[in-house]
């Protein structure tokens, strides 16, 4: 193999490899445990045999007990979401929870650019005047402690369950939250969206011991619902490893019976129930309510099971989706060309007030990948989303710049965040953003094969197959064909460039979309006869024939050949 792919990348990598050459055994049960997992657990993850006892949290007992009491009590119970799919189907669980045994709660979704993340004091003055009695946090509330005292201070019974990021304080309330300072944080890679569902069950064991579920008045079955939490959890991009993956494999098969997300497979003419699904058509349809328009349509869409009702609405949201594709790809040409200007940031903060709340966390992950750095994107309003390099804690970074300061709200976790901020202010949160990320350093790129030309076949991506669903924690299979000289380059439609490597073994076909313009496709489109190693995930293309075609993302250009590979 070559020696070439010890020179760092195109992109400034290093690369480190996992196994060399084609597995002689099940290659999904070695790169399994190449990755740290035990191969038969993380396989076969099931949610009975991996969920832990609810009361293995800090204060769920007590959360359960407070919220099982008022249901007893007849009090006015509300919810509190938040405008992501997470927060979206959290709050659905709740309210289909809650509707199953008669009551019908208030929920009330922030609005995303007039009100921002997380509760209020308004809000909280709203829900008082709508005669809340009980309000369920969710997804938010670790950090709102000066709104969620009002809330106290109005009388609320206060029961707070999410995932983000704490600070040095505790917010008023019974807060569950597995990052809490005190946790052993072993379920720290929840979601909500999985947080309640592990709620969920504590309270139906609860109102068992109660006498309130029995023979004639049982329980609702959770795991109807598990597709929702499954949508959840892909698209709130936590790790799917141990009780993710669990929820995720589980869910997925039964995501079709969830009316809503049926409705939304139907609209959009796609009926691959899988985690790309998630990620790419489903996730964003409930987010582009929340981004865009009524930020309660998502949680609505989740909650009902009448037919009709659920393709009207999920037909609105794909419309929504559609302006919000037409209003992100407005302010990602726009940051594209203010990022040139600031080319030598550590950290990228561009601030446009034209630029709507709603699509800045797209445009932010967009541009953290175009321009290879952790980036913040702040549009009207000051409200802003932060996405972060593998390696650097952009939650963090904002919990810092909140505590100093310099930010109006702000939290998050480790890959995404969101801030709140007035614009004179704008310097400020450069400068400690770029002190911050003063010390970082890329970390190694791993990659779990590392391959010959000639060796990447369909049957071997046939037989990673196990390993799905792919997603944060477990990345589909990353794969390095080194040691290769380019035989072809093809620029198809003026922007994509399909490569063909030769070895001693034979040919691997690679494809690098939208290339042209970019370091890397600049790079790769001059390459024929050149020796190259080249980086991505493979997929199966049936087009023609079906073969494994390598999708690079990086690559390591040598010198060109002296004829005798030619």
């Amino acid at each position: 193999m070559s020696e070439f792919a010890r020179i760092k990348s195109i992109k400034g990598r290093e690369w480190a490899f996992g196994r060399e050459g084609v597995p002689d055994g099940d290659p999904a049960v070695g790169i399994a445990e190449m990755r740290g997992f035990d191969a038969e657990t993380f396989l076969n993850a099931s949610v009975k045999d991996t969920m832990p006892d609810p009361s293995r949290l800090k204060d769920m007992d007590r959360a359960v007990s407070a919220f099982c009491d008022a249901v007893e009590a007849g009090k006015k119970i509300a919810i509190y979401g938040d405008y992501d799919v997470d927060g979206a189907t959290s709050t659905a669980l709740g309210i289909r929870w809650l509707q199953f045994v008669g009551i019908e709660p208030l929920y009330y979704i922030p609005d995303r650019m007039k009100e921002g993340y997380g509760p209020n004091s308004e809000a909280m003055r709203t829900l008082k005047r709508e005669g809340t009695e009980f309000l369920l946090v969710l997804d938010s509330g670790t950090t709102a402690h000066e709104p969620l005292g009002v809330a106290s201070e109005l009388g609320f019974q206060i029961v707070i369950l999410d995932h983000h990021e704490p600070d040095s304080k505790s917010p008023p309330g019974i807060l569950v939250n597995p990052k809490r300072k005190d946790e052993d944080r072993a379920y720290d890679y929840l979601c909500t969206a999985g947080l309640i569902f592990l709620f969920l069950v504590g309270v139906n064991r609860e109102m068992r011991s109660r006498g309130f579920f029995n023979a004639s008045r049982p329980a609702p079955n959770l795991m109807n619902w598990i597709g929702i939490v499954a949508l959840g959890t892909v698209a709130d991009l936590v790790p799917l490893v141990g009780l993710n993956r669990a929820y995720v494999r589980a869910g997925l098969r039964r995501m079709k019976d969830v009316t809503g997300i049926a409705q939304l497979a139907k609209v959009n003419d796609h009926f691959d129930y899988d985690e790309v699904s998630c990620g790419f058509i489903f996730g964003p349809c409930i987010n582009a309510a929340g981004r865009i328009d009524d930020t309660r349509l998502g949680a609505r869409l989740l909650s009902l099971e009448n037919h009709d009702d659920a393709f009207d609405l999920a037909a609105r949201l794909f419309e929504l989706n559609a302006q919000r594709k037409d209003m992100q790809k407005k302010a990602l040409d726009q940051a594209m060309k203010e990022a040139e200007e600031r080319s030598d940031d550590r950290i990228l903060v561009l601030m446009n007030e034209e630029w709507h709340p709603g699509v800045v966390g797209l445009v932010a992950s967009k541009m953290k990948d175009a321009v290879d750095k952790s980036t913040i994107i702040i549009g009207h309003g000051g409200h802003g989303s932060c996405r972060g390099l593998d390696g650097f804690n952009i939650g963090a970074a904002v919990i810092a710049a909140r505590e100093a300061g310099i930010l109006i709200k702000g939290g998050g976790h480790a890959p995404a965040a969101g801030l709140t901020i007035d614009a004179s202010r704008l310097d400020d949160l450069r400068d400690f953003m770029n002190e911050r990320a003063k010390t970082f350093a890329h970390p190694p790129v791993t990659y779990d094969l590392k391959l010959a030309p000639g060796e990447l076949k369909a049957a071997l991506i046939d037989k990673l197959e196990p390993l799905r669903p792919y997603g944060m924690g477990n990345k589909k299979p990353r794969i390095a064909v080194v040691g290769g000289w380019v035989k072809r380059v093809i620029v198809r439609k003026e922007k994509h460039i399909n490569i063909v490597v030769n070895g001693p073994i034979g040919d691997t076909e690679a494809m690098i979309w939208n290339a042209i313009g970019t370091p890397l496709g600049d790079a790769l489109a001059g390459s024929e006869d050149f020796y190259v190693d080249l980086a991505g995930d493979a997929k199966i293309d049936t087009y023609g024939y079906r073969r494994a075609v390598l999708i690079v993302d990086d690559a390591v250009v040598h010198g060109a050949i002296e004829g005798e590979a030619a």
